[in-house]
């Protein structure tokens, strides 16, 4: 589900704080930092473990050590560049439904340990999912279809502002940077 998570998470992110000042490579980051952190944990180091792909990351209490680490130790440009973090990260728990699995969302409130959630082939499975449930297919459509209009909005496809967006992350609206955009503090 990557192209879901960082398209939608893009859109709802973009809706909801704008382009200015938002660093969207860290935006697209958090969408995936879950599942970054917990599928190689679940299901490749430690796979007869804990057999399953949602572990600490897919928490709130993840996301709430995010957000304070983020609070207490970065300053100025550092933080604001980073805040955005645990957002994505908490609408990746959206994304994902976490609300379905109390035990691991609200972990370690209702248990210590994990819910197993056994899958014969696991990597398999994943590459199968989209063709057995429609329905995953269409979602990870319409995400990149969400970062297809993200990228010719912001007018991305001029290789001066793909390499602009590479090194700020920013979104610029219009056919060039505003003068209060480029005035104003990252």
């Amino acid at each position: 589900m990557l192209f879901w998570h960082l398209g939608i998470t893009c859109a709802v992110v973009f809706f909801a704080l704008g382009a200015r000042r938002i660093d969207y490579r860290v935006v697209m980051l958090g969408a995936i930092l879950p599942d970054l952190i917990d599928k190689p944990i679940g299901r490749i180091f430690f796979q007869e473990q804990f057999l399953t792909s949602r572990l600490l990351a897919h928490t709130l209490l993840f996301v709430t050590v995010l957000l304070l680490s983020i609070q207490i130790f970065l300053r100025g440009k550092t933080a604001r560049r980073w805040f955005v973090l645990p957002i994505a990260a908490l609408i990746h728990l959206v994304l994902d439904g976490m609300w379905n699995d109390p035990i691991t969302l609200f972990w370690p409130l209702f248990s210590t340990t994990f819910p197993p959630d056994p899958v014969g082939n696991y990597w398999l499975e994943v590459l199968l999912r989209p063709l057995d449930h429609p329905v995953e297919l269409l979602k990870e459509l319409v995400g990149l279809g969400v970062l297809a209009y993200l990228y010719r909005a912001f007018g991305l496809q001029d290789r001066s502002r793909l390499t602009e967006f590479f090194r700020e992350g920013r979104l610029y609206a219009g056919p060039e940077r505003s003068q209060q955009d480029e005035g104003a503090q990252p």
